[in-house]
């Protein structure tokens, strides 16, 4: 409960040396965690391309209003991403590393401020805890090494409700100005990041827990007033100027994209059950799922009981029941989305943990451990198994990785159940954490033979023959890091009239969707108009799917002079 005082090691738990140490060694532990092979693999598609590419025609153009992904238009987001993204272009070039910087950047700063909170609300040891569980959950630790929106804006998210939670439980009213104002700081900057959840989730979360505890002299509190100011100050520049720009973007963006996609059951990617954030919050929050278990039982026993006096579990309570239950209710779902929940997670287990430290084994804490170790013994002799039968289409490069992964699986699980039978609570924290580390270090440096779908081979073979006076073809397939790699816009054929477009969530429909913003005649083109361009005296390299290639060939006839291939990707010319 708030205001208990426990420590990791002895020393004064509230001295500013003790928190300079915690940060020190946090920030540089956790930086080099996060930066370990966050460069060695090509970029992963559609995301990554996709958004990289929108960065870097920023730089290029020195558009920074609106965002646009091989020429066209891309309204569905709002900036600040793709700000943060040309920001590393500028800093550090071009480069795979540099563009998952931000990512990684913003992952390690949503640990340290988890560790903040914890300590600030509970004590030193809660927020330790917390800081290693969140950093080495595999979700969040796999979207701060990818370059998408998701876990920036799960921490800005989680950064808001940090700030408030901090101030609606702050001993001074100097402490808890700055909170409240922080918290509208950075509730601006997610609005400016994914769009209307930037606000809601905020507001909802805090308006649920002041109607619950009858708090509403909260509400005089919390400088309303000033906190709109700084909110619209944040967000009111650019939806503005990009709709001078674009004037359609109001109701694409609010209507279409934000409103229409959470409420109703349009032609949306990844249909999926109510169910579905169930397993994926297990599997990613694994292997404190058990413990997490655990900490939400105990948060809502303590709640229910007197949820006055632990008003802070309450707040994280609702923060992990409302949005999960808000991501859960549109069938539209992708596995990211569900991110903002585990800082509040990573909380109630890290303060579930503390109070076992000390305690002994606990029938709780003990079927935590044991739910960890069946659970490791199973995936251990899964990966074991697939590996031996070849039951799934594994490519023998990533055998050895799944090998070590499953021997570290194994080991942690024997350490554990030993240390289990011995009585030491704390000595399994630290192995099960350290199982986690070896286990995402795995992960992260496989990625490279696990990502087979890139275009990247193809594209550095081809920019050394690509003169500018050359036009570089995508024909009836957009590969969303070929444009980024070859550093230049692509044209892409394809049927843009097509009536099925609008019922499609791929890569055709971004297109056209952008398509009303501007004129994109002369590289969004038909069948035809390809066809005059090929015959011309124009040279043309062409990439396509190889299901298209016999099609193509039939039609050209002898007017290919160049051929290649790469996995399921040909690419031809039409000159020398």
């Amino acid at each position: 409960m708030y205001g208990k005082q426990n420590v990791l090691s002895t020393g004064k738990t509230n001295s500013t040396q003790s928190w300079l140490i915690d940060l020190f060694f946090m920030i540089s532990l956790l930086g080099i965690f996060y930066a370990l092979w966050i460069g060695g693999h090509a970029l992963f598609t559609p995301d990554e391309g996709r958004y990289s590419e929108i960065a870097r025609e920023m730089v290029v153009t020195g558009d920074y209003i609106t965002p646009r992904l091989n020429g066209v238009a891309f309204l569905d987001k709002p900036v600040l991403y793709y700000w943060l993204q040309a920001s590393a272009i500028q800093l550090f070039g071009l480069k795979e590393w540099a563009l998952r910087f931000w990512p990684a950047f913003m992952g390690v700063l949503g640990c340290v401020l988890t560790y903040f909170t914890g300590r600030t609300l509970f004590n030193r040891r809660t927020g330790i805890l917390a800081a290693v569980i969140l950093a080495t959950s595999p979700l969040y630790y796999g979207a701060a090494h990818y370059a998408n929106l998701d876990l920036e804006v799960a921490v800005l998210i989680s950064i808001t409700l940090f700030f408030s939670v901090l101030a609606l439980h702050a001993e001074s009213t100097k402490r808890q100005v700055l909170f409240f104002i922080l918290a509208y700081i950075f509730c601006g900057l997610a609005a400016l990041t994914k769009g209307l959840i930037g606000i809601v989730f905020p507001a909802m979360i805090m308006g649920l827990w002041i109607l619950m505890l009858n708090r509403f002299h909260v509400i005089k509190q919390m400088r309303l007033v000033t906190g709109l100011i700084l909110f619209l100050a944040i967000t009111i520049p650019w939806y503005y100027l990009v709709q001078q720009a674009n004037p359609e973007f109001l109701h694409f963006f609010f209507v279409t994209q934000q409103i229409s996609r959470f409420l109703t059951h349009g032609d949306f990617n990844n249909k999926t059950a109510l169910w579905f954030y169930i397993p994926v919050v297990l599997a990613g929050f694994f292997p404190w799922s058990f413990f997490a278990i655990q900490a939400v039982i105990k948060n809502v026993k303590a709640v229910w009981n007197d949820r006055k006096s632990h008003s802070a579990e309450l707040f994280l309570l609702l923060w992990l029941v409302l949005i999960f239950i808000f991501f859960s209710i549109p069938t539209s779902k992708t596995v990211g989305y569900i991110i903002p929940i585990f800082p509040a997670l990573a909380l109630m287990v890290g303060h579930y943990l503390d109070s076992q430290w000390e305690m002994g084994l606990t029938k709780s804490f003990k079927a935590g451990v044991i739910g960890f170790v069946i659970a490791s013994y199973i995936f251990s002799m899964a990966a074991s198994t697939i590996t031996w039968l070849s039951l799934l289409p594994i490519t023998k490069a990533a055998i050895p990785y799944l090998t070590l992964a499953s021997s570290a699986f194994l080991i942690a699980a024997t350490i554990a159940w030993k240390l289990l039978k011995k009585g030491k609570s704390a000595r399994i924290f630290y192995c099960i954490a350290a199982m986690a580390v070896t286990g995402l270090l795995i992960l992260s440096a496989s990625t490279g033979v696990i990502n087979d779908k890139s275009i990247k081979p193809v594209a550095l073979s081809l920019k050394p023959k690509l003169k500018p006076t050359d036009e570089m073809v995508a024909y009836y397939k957009y590969y969303q890091d070929l444009p980024i790699y070859l550093e230049r816009r692509i044209t892409i054929v394809a049927d843009w009239t097509a009536p099925d477009i609008i019922k499609k969530d791929n890569w055709l429909r971004e297109m056209w969707f952008g398509m009303p913003f501007q004129n994109t005649k002369d590289w969004l083109i038909n069948d035809e108009a390809f066809w005059q361009r090929w015959n011309s005296n124009k040279r043309l390299f062409v990439i396509m799917n190889k299901d298209y290639y016999a099609t193509f060939a039939e039609k050209a006839k002898d007017t290919i002079h160049q051929y290649g291939s790469y996995n399921d990707v040909v690419w031809v010319a039409n000159q020398v």
